[in-house]
Parts: structure tokens; C-alpha cells; sequence
């Protein structure tokens, strides 16, 4: 007779763990799906009855505003890590005067609390017209995210061996060429990982949005917190359709972590960012 083995203490931390992090994905999807007299009576019983009208709703709210958000994290990530890869691969591998000193300019401005910058940037962008429109927070995102994504490239950039670059420019490779065929190549894994955590920010800003924005352009963050005062059924709130537009609003990450997760884990594991 087999005899049955213990979970051992860190086992047992472990599905504690999981249970935790699971529990307000039940509340989220179980609610999601409930009238507003439903979620009146109780938050935590599934309902008898599924209001799968509640995801239409959503949807209807929130089309627009994640069609917005994909359009200007799509735009902002892919030029934030062109911009760094050129940047970082100048400071890793090239020589010119002042490089040290540039690199420690870029290197303080993670230093400095995004906070700081709203006022003169607010003010900058409506003085340049560009208010209400994509621009107003493209080209915000893309300047903000170059000292970070540049100093994660540049650590890893350092780390690939300078025999590749030698043996390249000996057969007549200029910078361009190493850059576009060697450089980029080998660091599609690290630059999946910080063009996520950078999509994970933008996808998540609202305060930006908030204020550069119109109706038009809303983003997906502004459309969600503006959700609970037009959501309204019977006199009470439409939590229902308001956990509905939650759950809508995570499928983009969901699909993009799942398809890249392998290259995002390769990322983290060749050093150049220690989670």
C-alpha cells in the first residue's frame, strides 16, 4: 500500500500563494457575469443566471478607447526601442568623445520622478498644437522611455563579444550593417522583455491621457474610469458590466505575454535585468 506524502511547508506556501493570486480573478470573472441586482445580494455566489449581455455592453464602452491605447503603445514601443537599441549600442561598442558623461546624463534621468515633468510637459504640447491627438502622447512615451530601455540594452550589449564586431568590420561590415545583422538579431529576447514592461506602463498610464486627450482619442484607461458614472441600471451601478470591460481591457496583454513569454524569459535570464 502506497503511503500518501505530505506537502512539504514551502508546497504548502506555495498553493497558499496561488490561491491568493487566483482569488480576485474568480471575483473579477464571477461578477462579471451578474445583474446589478445580482451583485447587490451577493459578491461572492455565482449567479443562477449569466448575463453574458454584460460583455456586449462592454465592448460597445470600450472599442474604441483599446483600439486608441493599441495604436499608441504599438507606435510609442516600437520607435522607444529603435531609438535605445541605436543609443545603446553607441555607448556599448563605440567610441567618441564625452561618452561617459552622456551615459551618466542619461543615466539621471531615471532619477528624476515623472511627476516632476507633467506641468512643462502638459504645457509644452498644447503650445506645440498637439493636444487631442495621438502625437500628444507618442512622442511623450518614446522621449520617456529611452533612459530605462537604454540602460538595460547597453548591459546587455556589453556582454556580446567583441571577436563577433572585429571578424564583421574585417569583411567590410560598417556600423549600420552590424547593427541591423548581428546587433538586433541577438537581442530580440532582451528587447522583448523591455518592450513589454514598457507596453505593461503605457497600456496602464492614465494620467497623461487624462489630460491630453479628447472624447475621440480616449484611451483605454480614461474609458474604464469613466465607466462607473455612465454604467447604471435600476438605480444601481453596473458593477456586471463594469468587471465585464476589466476582463475585455486584459485580453491584449494576456495574448501578447502568452505568445512572447518564451522570448520575455530569455530576456530575464541573460543578465542584463535582475527581476
Amino acid at each position: 500500500m502506497k503511503t500518501v506524502r505530505m506537502p512539504s511547508l514551502g508546497q504548502l506556501i506555495l498553493i497558499l500563494l496561488i490561491v491568493l493570486t487566483m482569488l480576485p480573478i474568480y471575483f473579477i470573472l464571477e461578477n462579471s457575469v451578474k445583474t446589478p441586482i445580482d451583485f447587490a445580494e451577493s459578491t461572492i455566489n455565482i449567479p443562477l443566471h449569466f448575463e453574458w449581455s454584460n460583455y456586449s455592453m462592454a465592448w460597445s464602452k470600450i472599442n474604441t478607447p483599446i483600439l486608441n491605447s493599441v495604436v499608441i503603445v504599438v507606435i510609442s514601443v516600437v520607435f522607444i526601442l529603435l531609438f535605445s537599441a541605436m543609443s545603446a549600442f553607441a555607448f556599448a561598442k563605440l567610441k567618441f568623445p564625452f561618452k561617459n558623461a552622456l551615459f551618466l546624463l542619461v543615466f539621471c534621468l531615471l532619477l528624476v520622478p515623472g511627476f516632476l515633468t507633467l506641468i512643462p510637459l502638459y504645457l509644452q504640447i498644447k503650445k506645440l498644437g498637439l493636444s487631442d491627438s495621438y502625437w500628444a502622447l507618442v512622442l511623450p512615451y518614446i522621449a520617456g522611455g529611452q533612459a530605462f530601455t537604454v540602460f538595460v540594452l547597453k548591459t546587455f550589449f556589453e556582454q556580446l563579444s567583441n571577436e563577433l564586431f572585429e571578424a564583421a568590420r574585417i569583411d567590410g561590415a560598417g556600423n549600420r550593417i552590424i547593427f541591423a545583422s548581428i546587433v538586433l538579431p541577438l537581442s530580440i529576447p532582451i528587447c522583448t522583455t523591455v518592450g513589454i514592461m514598457n507596453i505593461n506602463g503605457l497600456w496602464n498610464d492614465y494620467l497623461l491621457p487624462s489630460l491630453l486627450l479628447d472624447r475621440v482619442h480616449q484611451t483605454l484607461t480614461v474609458a474604464l474610469v469613466s465607466f462607473e458614472s455612465s454604467a447604471g441600471s435600476h438605480g444601481l451601478s453596473d458593477y456586471g458590466g463594469m468587471m465585464a470591460a476589466y476582463i475585455l481591457a486584459s485580453v491584449p496583454l494576456l495574448i501578447l505575454f502568452s505568445v512572447l513569454m518564451r522570448n520575455f524569459v530569455e530576456g530575464i535570464a541573460s543578465g542584463s535585468i535582475k527581476m
